[in-house]
């Protein structure tokens, strides 16, 4: 992998930790296995940021490491008291590194080291590289719900975070970045919960991303931290990188609908025939609505040149049509075949066509601007 060299700023390992006493001194001992078969560096660099663990997770790495590491490895053990989360204990520890390359990890052994090489390798060609559970990777022992959660999660991500499309793993807590991305947005991470990847992608500046296929193996010691507390703060977090998006757009679709109605009403009130005073409020309401989404809802992607907005506002007049299609099939269905009442099976037809109208806006009609070489 490399020689054997006393230069501190070659990679920096970033291990995060809470109450993992049983793991560290396994996880160490494999990372120095590795240094002493020269797939690693001796010039690495260690840091393990514990959040105070009750078990004494801090005081397990020190003595481990004092015992079985030489003075070639600079270590850091950072015992935060009076603060918690992964994320944030990430970005401490990225304050702290010297490494031009800086690797994060879990300390569980879900995250195998002997794939650190391969990941710090593909930073030779790209700006970030990330281990994947998916494009060629594999997953020990999940249980279904556990692997369609995850499902879920990537494509809430996928759908809200243009910077995740290409990648078949962007919610993986395994992954290495160069300090020179980090040194363009370390000030501005301010990561909820656990998905410190998606605050780096959203907000760094780089031009490529990798991929390295690894096999996500099963926790030997402990339980998983994972409940409905770290869901709910993934979903937080992906609406706030995501400028709240989706709430914009529900506003400016009230609104419209308000517009739509008034201007129905004005019309009849001037005797216009019904056929084309529902037709011009559609219309206006729609051209409406793009207005608003271009100056408002995705405002850092609407600039361009003039063809290029009339190019869009054509894409969303198509956008509105499917969306239109599946709230009326929708709410015939429920209505039809499981006997719902009229008005609550509108109501879901108008819930499943927004998802439809949002999805294609977000996809189809205003693309990102930004673009990320994704190598393979």
């Amino acid at each position: 992998m490399c020689s054997i060299s006393d230069d501190i700023r070659y990679a920096t390992i970033i291990i995060p930790t809470y109450n993992e006493a049983k793991n560290i001194r396994i996880l160490l001992s494999k990372i120095k296995e590795l240094i002493d078969s020269r797939r690693l560096c001796k010039g690495i660099e260690l840091i393990i940021v514990d959040d105070d663990s009750p078990d004494k997770t801090w005081f397990e790495a020190l003595q481990t490491l004092k015992e079985s590491l030489n003075s070639d490895i600079r270590l850091i053990v950072i015992r935060r008291i009076g603060l918690k989360g992964l994320s944030t204990a990430i970005v401490d520890g990225m304050k702290f590194s010297k490494g031009e390359n800086i690797v994060v990890m879990d300390a569980d052994l879900q995250h195998p080291p002997e794939y650190i090489s391969d990941i710090i390798a593909k930073l030779k060609f790209s700006d970030i590289a990330i281990a994947t559970r998916y494009r060629g990777g594999q997953i020990e022992e999940w249980s279904f719900i556990r692997l369609i959660i995850s499902k879920i999660a990537t494509l809430i991500a996928k759908i809200l975070l243009p910077e995740t499309r290409r990648l078949s793993d962007p919610m993986s807590g395994f992954f290495a970045v160069k300090r020179s991305v980090l040194t363009s947005c370390l000030d501005k991470l301010n990561p909820r919960g656990f998905k410190i990847l998606l605050e780096i992608l959203v907000k760094c500046r780089y031009n490529s991303v990798s991929e390295v296929p690894y096999t996500f193996r099963k926790r030997i010691h402990g339980k998983s931290k994972l409940g409905i507390k770290q869901y709910i703060d993934f979903l937080v977090h992906v609406l706030k990188l995501s400028s709240w998006r989706p709430f914009k757009f529900t506003a400016v679709g009230a609104l419209g609908t308000l517009v739509n109605l008034a201007i129905l009403k004005l019309l009849l009130i001037l005797n216009v025939d019904f056929r084309i005073s529902s037709a011009l409020a559609i219309e206006l309401s729609t051209l409406h609505n793009f207005a608003l989404h271009e100056k408002w809802t995705f405002a850092d992607r609407s600039k361009g040149s003039v063809i290029e907005r009339i190019v869009r506002c054509f894409k969303f007049h198509l956008a509105v049509l499917p969306a239109l299609l599946t709230q009326y099939v929708v709410a015939q269905t429920l209505n039809i075949f499981l006997a719902l009442e009229p008005l609550i099976a509108q109501f879901i037809g108008i819930v499943m066509g927004f998802i439809v109208n949002y999805t294609l806006s977000e996809l189809g009609v205003w693309k990102p601007r930004k673009t990320i070489e994704f190598i393979s």
